[in-house]
Formats: C-alpha cells, structure tokens, sequence
C-alpha cells in the first residue's frame, strides 16, 4: 500500500520544482517570492556556468538565448543520477544523445557534446599508464588490448572541427574516425584515425586479448589485400606509434 505524501516531502518536491522551473510552477505557498527568485536564479546560473567550463565549444557557438533555453530544458527535463559535478557532463551528454532536445540546436550536438566530454572522462579517470612499454613481438605476436585511457571515436560529423567559424549543416561523405587518449603528461590528445586503423583500435578494446597478427591477417584476406605482410606491417607500425605513449598493454 502506498504511504501518503508527508508535508515536508510535498513541500519539498514543489520547491525544486519551482527551482527548476520558475516560470511555469507557482512558488509554493507560505515561502517567500523574492527568496525563492534568488535560489533559483542561483541554481540556473550555477548550472549553466559548470556546463560552460565543461562544454565551451557548444557555449560558443550558440547564441546566448539558445544556450539558455538548452540549460533550461536540461534543468527541467533530466532527472540527474548523481549529486557530483564533474559527472552532470556525462548526464548531459546522455540527455543530448536521447534526442529530446526542443530548442533550436545544430543536428550535430549530440556528437560534440560527447567529443567534448570525453577529454573531461580522460583527464579524471583514475587509470595510470604503465611504465614500460611493449616489445614488438609483444605487440604483433601475444594478447594485446587498448589502454583504458584510450578511446577509438566514431562520428558523422567533423566534430574536432567545429568552431563558431565552422558549423558543418551536414554529416561527412564518410565516418569521422578518432583517437582520444591521456599521455603520460596528462595531456589529453586527440589523433585521425583510417577506418582499417578504428576497425583495429576498436576490436583491441572491445575484445581484449586480441592477437594482432592474427587479427590483421584475417583482415588482409577478408578485403582481398594481396600484401598480406604489408598490409600486416602497415598495423603493426600504428600500435608501435601508441605503443610510444603507453597505450598498449598485455591482456
């Protein structure tokens, strides 16, 4: 049987939702007007300024009101799963992907807010690097996988371009691919991939263990590579490249 609605939780469930939606929820009665006015001027302004530092591209490139409206919705709309700041990023980056955004925004917002957050989830992840790098034989001839603090991107828009100078009104003609990862400086960084090279970089890591000889070989064969050893190598030669910086890891 369900329990009835204390006072204080119904006095306190009309109170953020006015906080939250100010001009259509009526101040609850008995409070102040004017205090709740400053709270929830506060609660906006807070919010939209933490979504700024996390999100400055979106911030630039939409007109303030938009903005507004954006940060508005999200307030109103999202029911967030986590009281810490550094992770309302990552909600409203999932609020963006469910599409029910109704203010005017770019079709490709989703996608850099998801571009942007992902420095953010790099550069606070608890992972280190390891000291010591592979072996070549280590890297072509034993199970492999992608350092965690290494995520292969895949987009339709050029989201590492976008700019208030360039806002693309439509997809690429093919998949943007790129690599994100956390350098032993605790550089976030940011690399083009090929599409072969975010084929390979995917499977390692959703597939640790992965035995890249064996991987690349079936590769060549699939596609009808005839330089099976080059086209071999040419794989090799981009794990030695990460391998550099510590990306790649014995599964």
């Amino acid at each position: 049987m369900t329990q009835p609605e204390s006072e204080l939780r119904r006095l306190q469930r009309a109170f953020t939702e006015h906080l939250r939606n100010p001009e259509q929820v009526p101040v609850p009665e008995g409070l102040d007007p004017r205090r709740m006015g400053i709270y929830s001027e506060l609660v906006f302004g807070n919010l939209s300024s933490l979504l700024s530092e996390f999100f400055p591209v979106i911030n630039s490139i939409l007109e303030s009101s938009a903005w507004d409206n954006l940060v508005r919705e999200f307030l109103i709309r999202h029911q967030s799963q986590t009281p810490y700041f550094p992770q309302i990023a990552e909600e409203f980056v999932s609020y963006l992907d469910q599409g029910q955004v109704s203010s005017d925004t770019p079709d490709f917002l989703a996608e850099l807010a998801h571009y942007e957050w992902i420095e953010l989830a790099l550069f606070t992840a608890e992972q280190e690097l390891p000291a010591n790098n592979l072996s070549l034989s280590q890297l072509k001839e034993e199970p492999v996988s992608l350092s965690p603090l290494a995520v292969p991107l895949i987009y339709a828009y050029p989201v590492h371009q976008i700019s208030p100078d360039f806002l693309p009104e439509a997809p690429s003609e093919l998949p943007v691919c790129l690599l994100a990862f956390r350098d032993r400086d605790d550089s976030v960084r940011f690399f083009e991939l090929q599409p072969l090279a975010y084929k390979l970089l995917e499977s390692m890591s959703e597939n640790p263990g992965l035995i890249v000889q064996d991987w690349l070989t079936t590769q060549a064969t699939e596609t009808g590579n005839e330089d099976v050893s080059a086209f071999v190598e040419g794989g090799v030669a981009l794990l030695e490249q990460l391998n550099q910086f510590g990306l790649v890891t014995q599964a």
